[in-house]
């Protein structure tokens, strides 16, 4: 990944600038100041609504400047990046501002967009996690991307898909769709076929019907022929999300923040064969914990599954092909 703020010099006064993008309905900056500080400006007119406060973000300067008296009616809200080394946290951010604003007019809504962007952006930078996700987590984000790209977003289109997405808000099961909960489980196929379950609620939906997708993936090198990863499944759904169903764009962003998931270009370094793909329909002989199998004072239980028991139980739900 290429810093572009790399490709302005420092200026020796005032600050030295790039238009983001000229097809964009915003007028959105890159720049530098004086000091070779990293910026993104928003430029907007004064009669455009402005907040009375915007949030506080870690690591980041937020000033708003208005017009002068004699100059042109545009008031600039700045952001400042504080410490270069996290540029491509900030570059994240204003990739973000820029996307989500996309499809809008200059106005009232486009900076109530940005605004409620940077509110959710100050509760991600609050978070005491930086950095990579844990491997294991991203495996399991790749599995639950995997099954939203290649067999909701085919069945349903990719505003719904990603409506059905309930795993980052911490819903018991991975995926809920219409009648049918969804849980989504990944596992190397070096290792012995197993699922952990880790709740009492995970495989006990409320909803008449309860399936347990499970993907076997192999860890390769990357551009490896066939191998997926995260940014890559990421790229597809926000390009089939800005053709089919741009509204959703920015709710599926904000489902990715939940997971901690940031765009850094050391996520393409863990890459993935897809092996095999298994689904299970999860009924009453099906095995598995339920919170009303728990002995009284046990609160919480962990356990795993062994696949082969599963087998007898393959089948899938009527909208869904597996091949």
């Amino acid at each position: 990944m290429n810093n572009p703020w790399d490709e302005i010099a420092t200026p020796s006064h005032d600050l030295l600038y790039r238009l983001i993008d000229q097809n964009h309905p915003l007028r959105l900056l890159r720049a530098k100041d004086i000091y070779g500080r990293f910026l993104f400006i928003y430029e907007f007119p004064a009669t455009d609504h402005i907040p009375d406060k915007f949030p506080e973000l870690n690591g980041i300067e937020l000033h708003m400047q208005d017009p002068e008296k004699g100059e042109s009616a545009n008031c600039m809200l700045l952001l400042i990046l504080k410490e270069k080394k996290d540029w491509q946290i900030f570059l994240s951010l204003c990739n973000d501002l820029t996307d989500s604003t996309r499809g809008l007019e200059q106005g009232v809504q486009a900076t109530q967009i940005i605004l409620r962007r940077l509110k959710r952006w100050q509760e991600f930078l609050q978070k005491t996690r930086s950095g990579l996700l844990p491997e294991k987590e991203i495996k399991g984000l790749i599995g639950e991307l995997f099954f939203l790209n290649k067999h909701l977003t085919p069945a349903f289109g990719a505003g719904s898909a990603v409506k059905f997405w309930q795993g980052p808000e911490e819903a018991p099961q991975d995926f809920n769709v219409h009648d049918c909960a969804i849980e989504v489980k990944c596992q190397l196929g070096t290792t012995t076929p197993l699922v952990r379950i880790s709740s009492a609620d995970q495989l006990c939906s409320q909803l008449p019907e309860m399936f347990l997708y499970v993907v076997t993936l192999g860890k390769v090198e990357k551009d490896i022929p066939g191998s997926v990863n995260l940014p890559g499944l990421i790229n597809k759904i926000r390009h089939q999300l800005e053709t089919d169903s741009p509204a959703d764009f920015e709710y599926f962003n904000n489902l990715l923040y939940q997971t901690g998931y940031l765009d850094l270009e050391e996520y393409e370094q863990f890459n993935y064969l897809v092996a095999s793909e298994n689904i299970f329909s999860v009924t009453e002989n099906f095995p598995r914990i339920c919170t009303e199998d728990l002995p009284a004072g046990i609160e919480r239980v962990v356990y795993n599954i062994k696949l082969n028991e599963c087998m007898p139980f393959t089948a899938t739900p009527d909208w869904m092909e597996l091949t």
